[in-house]
């Protein structure tokens, strides 16, 4: 039961931690996306600010339309959506795809988030549910905290990446001395 307990416990931490990385990496790549999608750096702070807004409205209203519906399939349907909306972002051409995305994102993360809690509450033996529950919101203390830093260094190392590759890629090349006297 104890490795049931903790396996679960990594699980559900590790899905917090994604939905707030997925939440805070913003912030840290703001500038590479308004470079990228040339926008302001304000339009895409506003990605930040109806995010939040939508989470904010839409989870309770979703939250009260789950009902009695197994907790596990609601766990599921909303990580795929979340996937679907974070995949959606990693692919976005173009700012509006990358506004419906994190639309889409935060649709499904306060639902999943709250459920993710509720999940813990009730997988959780008595003497162990305090101690689960403060590992699920860690992930998302945890994200908070790495988030920034690691979007800003992922997102820097692969533009620094392509970009050297498109370049190289790019560049007239001249033939080499062994290529001409053969």
């Amino acid at each position: 039961m104890k490795k049931k307990i903790n396996l679960q416990c990594i699980l559900l931490t590790f899905l917090t931690f994604t939905m707030g990385l997925s939440q805070f990496i913003i912030i840290g790549i703001i500038n590479n996306l308004s470079t990228d999608f040339r926008v302001s750096i304000a339009n895409i702070g506003a990605l930040v600010t109806i995010f939040a807004i939508v989470y904010a409205v839409a989870t309770p209203i979703i939250n009260l339309s789950i009902g009695s519906i197994a907790l596990h399939k609601v766990m599921l349907f909303f990580m795929l959506i979340f996937s679907f909306g974070n995949l959606l972002t990693a692919i976005a051409s173009n700012f509006n795809v990358l506004l419906m995305s994190r639309i889409i994102t935060a649709l499904s993360s306060g639902p999943l988030m709250s459920t993710a809690v509720t999940f813990a509450a009730a997988i959780a033996p008595q003497r162990k549910r305090a101690w689960l529950i403060s590992w699920v919101f860690s992930g998302f203390s945890i994200a908070s905290v790495f988030g920034v830093p690691l979007g800003t260094w992922i997102s820097d190392g692969l533009k620094s990446i392509f970009e050297t590759g498109f370049k190289r890629h790019s560049e007239p090349r001249l033939p080499s001395t062994a290529q001409i006297n053969h």
